[in-house]
C-alpha cells in the first residue's frame, strides 16, 4: 500500500514538475524572440490586467501599446498573442503573404478542418471555395435585387419613427436599429418575413438580444457556440445583426452630438433626392455615388470601431519581422486597430481624435483603416452593411434632425461594454422634423 502510494506521489510529482517546465517554456516565448511585452502571471498569462481595464481588452492593448510599442506579445493562459500595429508589417500579415497567413485563429473545439467548419474558421482550399461560393452573394446585382427587401424593413422602422417624434421625448434608438437589422438579415438572407419591428417580444428577435445582453450567461452563451456547430453559424449570422446596428447606434451618436457635420449630411442628402418627396426610396446606384455619405460613416467607424479585437490570423510558416528576428509557425497575431485608427501619422495633419470625414478625400495607407477587416479575409457581408446603413440613414435625414439630450445622450458611450461587439448600452436622442 506504502508502495503503490509512493509511486502514485511520484508520478505526480514527475506530472506537476513537467506542468511546471512546460509553463515556463510557454512563457518564455517572447523572451527568446526579444519582444516585450507584459509579465505574465501563472496559469492566467494577462488575463488579469485585461479583467482589471474593465473586461476590456481592447482597452489593455491600447495601454500595453502605448507601454510596449507596435510590437509586444502577452499571453492569455499559456498561449502567446503577437500584438501589431506597424502598418508596413500587417500589409505583409494581411496582404503581401496572405498565404502563409491564410487561418484565424482556431478553437480547440473545433477543427478548421472538419467538414462542417465554415468560412469563419475554415482554411485553405475549403475556406477558397466557401469564399467563392459566399461572395456571389453581395455582388451588385444581389445587392440591387435585395434592396426592395431593405426598403420594407425601413417603412416599418420609419413607422416608428415617426410615433417617437411625435411623442416629442427621448428615447432609445439602439433598440430600434437592432430591431430593424435583425428584420433585414431575416428577410434578405433567410427569406423569413417576421413581426419583430412591431412585437418586441418576437421570438427570433429576443433570442438573439439574449445572446449579446451585457450580463454573465452572454458569456457562457459564446462558449456554447464554440462547442455545437449549429450555435456556431447563428452567432455568426447574430453577430452580424449586432455589429450593424451598432455600428448605426454611433452614426446616431455622431450626428446628434455633431449638429454641424449632420447639417453638411443632410445637405448631402438634399442634393441627390428631393427633400419635398419623403417617401421615395433610395436605390443602389444613387446611394453608392454619394461620395462624402460614405465617408461620413467611414470617419464614425474610424473612431468607433465595432470589434477592435476580432481580426487575427495564425500563421502557417515561419515568418521573419524587421528588427526582431523570426516568428515560428502557428504564432497567433493580433491588431491593435485602435492605435491604427487614431495614429496621427497615418491620419494626419488634422487631429484624429476630432471628426472630420473630409480626411478620407486623402488615400491612407492600406492598413490605416480596417473596421472589416483587410485583405482577402476581410468581411464578406461589408458591402451588404454599408448599403443597409445609407439606405436606412438617406431615409431618415431626409425627415428628421437628430437631437442631443445632453448627459442621457453621452453617458452611455462613456461607459461602453465589449463582448463580442463594443457596444453602448443605450443611445439616447431624440428626433425633430426638419420642415417644423
Amino acid at each position: 500500500m506504502f508502495l503503490l502510494t509512493g509511486i502514485l506521489v511520484a508520478l505526480l510529482c514527475v506530472v506537476v514538475a513537467a506542468y511546471l517546465w512546460h509553463v515556463r517554456k510557454a512563457y518564455n516565448f517572447f523572451i527568446r524572440l526579444g519582444i516585450p511585452g507584459p509579465a505574465p502571471k501563472f496559469f492566467f498569462g494577462n488575463l488579469s490586467e485585461i479583467i482589471k481595464a474593465k473586461g476590456r481588452p481592447s482597452v489593455a492593448i491600447q495601454q500595453w501599446t502605448d507601454k510596449y510599442g507596435h510590437i509586444f506579445g502577452y499571453f492569455e493562459g499559456h498561449t502567446p498573442i503577437l500584438v501589431i500595429s506597424d502598418p508596413e508589417v500587417l500589409q505583409d500579415v494581411f496582404i503581401k503573404s496572405f498565404s502563409k497567413f491564410h487561418s484565424r485563429r482556431e478553437s480547440p473545439f473545433m477543427s478548421s478542418q472538419a467538414k462542417d467548419a465554415h468560412l469563419f474558421n475554415a482554411v485553405g482550399l475549403r475556406w477558397k471555395r466557401q469564399r467563392f461560393v459566399l461572395n456571389p452573394t453581395f455582388s451588385s446585382l444581389k445587392l440591387k435585387q435585395m434592396s426592395p427587401l431593405i426598403h420594407r424593413s425601413i417603412e416599418f422602422l420609419m413607422e416608428k419613427m415617426a410615433d417617437q417624434c411625435a411623442k416629442g421625448e427621448p428615447f432609445d434608438i439602439y433598440a430600434y436599429f437592432k430591431r430593424f437589422t435583425m428584420d433585414t438579415i431575416w428577410s434578405c438572407g433567410v427569406g423569413l418575413d417576421t413581426d419583430m419591428q412591431n412585437n418586441v417580444n418576437d421570438p427570433y428577435l429576443l433570442n438573439s438580444q439574449k445572446m449579446f445582453s451585457p450580463n454573465i450567461f452572454r458569456g457562457i452563451i459564446f462558449i456554447l457556440t464554440l462547442l455545437i456547430t449549429e450555435l456556431t453559424k447563428i452567432w455568426r449570422m447574430v453577430a452580424g445583426y449586432e455589429t450593424t446596428s451598432t455600428a448605426l447606434s454611433y452614426v446616431a451618436y455622431v450626428l446628434a452630438t455633431h449638429p454641424e457635420e449632420q447639417r453638411k449630411l443632410q445637405e448631402h442628402i438634399d442634393a441627390h433626392f428631393d427633400p419635398e418627396t419623403e417617401n421615395i426610396m433610395p436605390t443602389y446606384e444613387t446611394v453608392s455615388e454619394m461620395d462624402y455619405f460614405d465617408m461620413f460613416i467611414r470617419e464614425t467607424l474610424r473612431m468607433f470601431p465595432i470589434a477592435p479585437t476580432a481580426i487575427s490570423r495564425q500563421s502557417n510558416e515561419d515568418f521573419r519581422i524587421k528588427d526582431f528576428g523570426t516568428v515560428p509557425a502557428g504564432t497567433l497575431i493580433a491588431v491593435d486597430m485602435y492605435n491604427l485608427h487614431y495614429n496621427p501619422n497615418l491620419w494626419g495633419p488634422l487631429d484624429p481624435h476630432e471628426f472630420h470625414p473630409e480626411r478620407f478625400a486623402t488615400n491612407r495607407h492600406p492598413m490605416a483603416w480596417i473596421p472589416f477587416g483587410v485583405g482577402p479575409r476581410n468581411c464578406v457581408g461589408m458591402r451588404f452593411a454599408l448599403l443597409e446603413m445609407k439606405m436606412l440613414l438617406v431615409r431618415l435625414l431626409k425627415t428628421y434632425t437628430l437631437i442631443d439630450c445632453g448627459e442621457k445622450t453621452r453617458k452611455p458611450f462613456e461607459q461602453l461594454t465589449e463582448m463580442p461587439v463594443i457596444a453602448p448600452k443605450e443611445a439616447i436622442i431624440r428626433l425633430q422634423r426638419r420642415d417644423e
